[in-house]
């Protein structure tokens, strides 16, 4: 609130005409008005409410707090050009393997075997992955909302899940070490 009245202000003060009228209307009788001998909780009374009204426009004042909410809306810039340079990335890495691909397919010194293998190895890695779903814990207040992307369950589906994922890895890369346990000697 106060930041958005200080832009009005600021803007405000860009034309010097108006700029010069603040500067008049400053001046007043109660300015340098000071005296030493009242109670603190007079002197902050007065402060409070002894001061004339700047003359800012409410329209104004909305413009700018509006303002200042799309601007902390907006995403960060440099979170913005990170995604770009991935996505730029990513194309160039697939340019270049659809043109190995091609080449390979173009080329007669291969059977149709070794074809089909080679152009797999060259778009390995290259299909474009879906983020796939986030699954968030619904509480018990309610409040979490689904969207897209977003699965909502509670905290037994969640931990059931965590652990499908921690077999089938255990499962695929296989248990390291050899020997476990009393096994061991």
């Amino acid at each position: 609130d106060d930041y958005a009245r200080t832009l009005a202000l600021g803007t405000m003060m860009l034309r010097h005409s108006k700029a010069k009228a603040l500067v008049d209307a400053s001046y007043n009788r109660y300015a340098w008005n000071d005296p030493e001998d009242l109670p603190d909780w007079f002197q902050d009374d007065e402060n409070r409410h002894h001061r004339p009204q700047l003359p800012i426009p409410p329209e104004l004042e909305a413009k700018m707090k509006e303002k200042f909410l799309s601007l902390a809306t907006r995403p960060i810039a440099k979170v913005a050009e990170a995604r770009a340079r991935k996505n730029k990335r990513a194309r160039t890495k697939l340019a270049a393997a659809k043109k190995k691909a091609e080449a390979v397919a173009n080329s007669s010194d291969l059977s149709e075997a070794m074809k089909l293998k080679a152009i797999s190895k060259a778009m390995r890695g290259q299909d474009a992955k879906r983020p796939g779903k986030t699954y968030v814990v619904s509480k018990k207040g309610g409040g979490t909302k689904g969207g897209k992307g977003i699965k909502l369950v509670d905290k037994r589906m969640k931990n059931d899940q965590r652990s499908m994922d921690r077999a089938t890895k255990k499962r695929k890369n296989g248990k390291k070490g050899g020997l476990t346990g009393s096994k061991k000697r």
